[in-house]
């Protein structure tokens, strides 16, 4: 595989590209100079034109202090004509009555990004968005990459946080191996881009530039990359190009200009015509769609293409939803989306969150190397008498299903990490140490011939807590930012156990210094503003 090329020469060819085709920045050419000049139509007319998913027009109202404004006359405000659904709250189950829980893993982050951009704009958070296994699988664990099979077990127990009445919490860690970067296969990544009239509000299109622009500087030489766009209707911008083409792709970034409908669906169907045509069956084939979700020419629901995502899934094409755009955005569409598509769901709000995952999450995680995977967790009757899964409401697969690997679970790509969260009752007079369950894991191999190989299975015993033992920070920060999740969606039981943003606040700074702390800090901060 060739070496990676220079950033220097990069952002030269870059800021040539930049000059020449777009005109949006005369300074230093980098990926982030998209959205930093982004300059909307909005700005220039008054108020960016378009057909919200759910009603026409939006807020007149001007915004509360310290919240982005003024906002222009047909422009929702961030907290307004969004789409969220509810996933619904597990209870605790008795464990005499169902001892086993079965679900497929989920690397998706998009629920913590939408809080966060809300946060950030001092907007509360809806209950309906919050999904807490996406707000723990958004943070970085310790958990070691497993070197001799794909996937990685780890499991630890100790006191609940929030509870004083003996209640333990299981941290189930999952571990995708690493692959070297130097060895990674070739990549083909098809960009489905919306530039719609909504993708103009602020400045959402110029950070869709700027992320583009990130991942064709951090993919490698022979890696090729595609671009379609979609207003109202679907167009291809850009062949099957290799990355050493910079200019190409550059010049396919600049063309994304907004104005128009939302035909989410012609764009996607194009998308993955081209990706089919691009298909290398020893290359990574992606489809990475970049929108607000907002649908409302043609088809406007995940049912009108659910086939031909699942088709692409089973033969090899992943999808990866990107959500930008607080105002006007639909979540549920982009999340289900990705969960069809066999891929992942991520929302980007400022440009250090697009470096993040188009210049490093999505450039080191782009090999599948685990699919369908899922767990079941067994707890023993006689030593535990209820527990609860925190989270992974719409990941749930029967019991019975747990080992037939035609039921859609997850995927997971090298690198990436998923962790689960039980509470549990123990009965009277168990013994710290005692195993209380076993979790598993189950999962299909993949690369070529996969189909035909053998189930791969991994397992590790559930151990009550001892009495004097300190949990890990992985544990620490695991459950404090479920707790932060489950504290600001509200739910009624869980608010019953009287924990305050001080509360977390507090148990955050004892982490202080762990990678992923100051993240959670900040989110906890923000609430409290």
């Amino acid at each position: 595989m060739t070496t990676r090329r220079g950033t220097a020469v990069l952002a030269g060819l870059a800021l040539t590209t930049t000059l020449a085709l777009a005109g949006c920045s005369d300074d230093d050419g980098d990926p982030e100079s998209w959205y930093r000049d982004y300059d909307s139509q909005e700005s220039d007319s008054g108020g960016t034109v378009f057909e919200s998913a759910t009603s026409a027009g939006g807020s007149e109202a001007l915004p509360a202090p310290g919240r982005p404004g003024p906002l222009s006359p047909g422009v929702p405000a961030p907290d307004e004509d969004n789409t969220f659904v509810d996933p619904g709250r597990n209870g605790f189950v008795e464990t005499a009555a169902d001892p086993r829980s079965t679900f497929g893993l989920d690397v998706d982050t998009g629920s913590l990004g939408v809080a966060r951009a809300l946060l950030a704009d001092g907007y509360d958070v809806p209950a309906a968005s919050v999904r807490p296994e996406e707000w723990v699988n958004a943070l970085p664990y310790a958990d070691p990459a497993p070197t001799g099979t794909d996937l990685g077990l780890v499991a630890e127990t100790g006191p609940a946080p929030t509870l004083d009445d003996g209640t333990q919490v299981v941290r189930i860690g999952v571990s995708a191996r690493e692959v070297d970067p130097a060895q990674r296969p070739r990549v083909n990544v098809t960009l489905v881009v919306d530039r719609s009239g909504s993708m103009d509000v602020r400045d959402r299109l110029g950070l869709v530039q700027s992320s583009l622009a990130l991942l064709a500087e951090r993919l490698e030489d022979d890696d090729t990359v595609s671009v379609v766009s979609f207003d109202d209707q679907a167009a291809p911008i850009l062949e099957p190009t290799p990355v050493s083409d910079t200019d190409a792709i550059l010049g396919a970034v600049a063309e994304l200009t907004p104005g128009g409908g939302t035909n989410l669906e012609g764009g996607l169907r194009l998308g993955y015509e081209q990706a089919r045509r691009a298909f290398d069956p020893e290359a990574v084939n992606l489809v990475v769609l970049c929108s607000d979700g907002v649908a409302n020419v043609g088809a406007t629901g995940p049912g009108s293409i659910t086939r031909r995502i699942a088709e692409a899934g089973a033969d090899g094409i992943h999808l990866v939803t990107v959500g930008f755009g607080m105002g006007n955005y639909n979540d549920h569409l982009m999340e289900q989306l990705a969960d069809l598509g066999d891929g992942f769901y991520s929302y980007v709000d400022d440009f250090a969150e697009a470096e993040q995952l188009f210049g490093t999450d999505l450039t080191t995680t782009l090999v599948p190397v685990a699919a369908e995977a899922r767990a079941q967790v067994a707890f023993d009757p006689t030593l535990v008498t209820a527990y609860r899964l925190i989270g992974y409401e719409n990941r749930d697969i029967a019991d019975e299903e747990f080992t037939d690997l035609g039921v859609d679970a997850g995927e997971l790509g090298a690198g990436h990490h998923a962790t689960a969260l039980y509470e549990v009752t123990l009965a009277d007079d168990v013994e710290p140490g005692s195993r209380i369950g076993t979790a598993s894991l189950l999962w299909r191999p993949t690369g070529p011939g996969s189909e035909e190989s053998e189930p791969r299975e991994a397992q590790v015993d559930l151990l009550a807590a001892e009495a004097d033992a300190v949990p890990s920070t992985d544990w620490g920060l695991a459950t404090a930012a479920a707790d932060l999740a489950q504290l600001l969606e509200g739910d009624a039981s869980w608010l019953e156990r009287g924990v305050t943003l001080d509360d977390l606040a507090a148990r955050v700074a004892e982490l202080d210094g762990v990678p992923g702390a100051a993240e959670l800090a900040d989110l906890v901060e923000m609430a409290r503003r």
